[in-house]
């Protein structure tokens, strides 16, 4: 098996029938960091499929594959400008075309910037996604992530839910040093999904007291209507005047009290037994 380049497309060896270029895709919406990604993955295939094929494959082959792998952004850059790259004679010159185009001098910047920016503001594994990604987008430098461990462990404990935080410092033993990365995030989980418990639960309770303190004011208010409902013939203001003036509140009538007004059923005025005149 030669292990020259050769210019034809696998296919038209018996032996090179066997290899399969598969390289990854490039996503529409993709960002600066997925095409550093998308590059070395396809390096990596193409590499093995060099390995299987026993030879090198002429570049214009590679880059036709790779180009119909391109979507979006990618996939219009790639047909506006699809015979000058397919004339390059190799894949790096390819992959240089490719960064020029969609990675700038920024990326590593905004990356940062998007990460220490990054707060809490739902569940806690939204907020990883996203330190995740932004840390991703940022890249390293000389195999070194440019967000190391530390600062994303940092970042993470100072900006998440502020009773998380609380949560999580509490205790007087507690040192974000002695944590992993993955630890941390696995620690502050557990506490998030206590809390998630504890805020349903306290507020179904807080429904129930509500829901009781409601029905508990219709009593009072029902009975209120009931109790004071003025008695018929005065209404409120004289019936608080009458006993005053030497009147009964319920007939307004002067002589007697209200308790033995006659005008109440079962009830009737008998004038009181003279007392005897006593003698000489």
């Amino acid at each position: 098996m030669s292990s020259g380049t050769r210019d034809g497309p696998p296919h038209t060896d018996n032996v090179a029938r066997r290899v399969k270029l598969e390289l990854p895709t490039l996503n529409a919406g993709f960002k600066s960091r997925d095409v550093t990604r998308w590059l070395a993955g396809c390096e990596d295939a193409i590499e093995s499929a060099e390995w299987n094929y026993g030879g090198k494959i002429a570049a214009v082959h590679l880059i036709r594959e790779a180009g119909c792998k391109m979507e979006g952004e990618g996939a219009d850059w790639y047909i506006d400008c699809r015979d000058k790259v397919k004339a390059l004679k190799l894949w790096p010159e390819f992959a240089q075309e490719v960064k020029a185009r969609f990675i700038n001098e920024k990326t590593g910047l905004e990356a940062k910037h998007a990460f220490y920016n990054a707060h809490q503001t739902g569940t806690l594994s939204d907020f990883v996604a996203t330190l995740i990604a932004a840390r991703g987008q940022a890249g390293s430098i000389g195999g070194t992530q440019v967000i190391s461990d530390e600062l994303f462990k940092d970042h993470l404990l100072h900006r998440c839910d502020e009773l998380l935080y609380l949560r999580a410092t509490a205790s007087l033993s507690f040192d974000v040093a002695k944590f992993t990365m993955n630890q941390l995030v696995a620690y502050l989980q557990s506490l998030w999904e206590a809390i998630t418990l504890e805020r349903a639960t306290t507020g179904v309770r807080r429904m129930g007291l509500r829901n009781d303190q409601v029905r508990q004011e219709q009593n009072n208010s029902a009975a209120h209507q009931t109790s004071g409902r003025p008695m018929a013939g005065l209404d409120r203001t004289p019936r608080d005047k009458a006993p005053h003036e030497g009147r009964c509140f319920h007939c307004d009538v002067h002589g007697h009290i209200a308790a033995d007004c006659p005008s109440k059923p079962g009830t009737s005025l008998t004038p009181a037994p003279l007392r005897p005149t006593p003698g000489p």
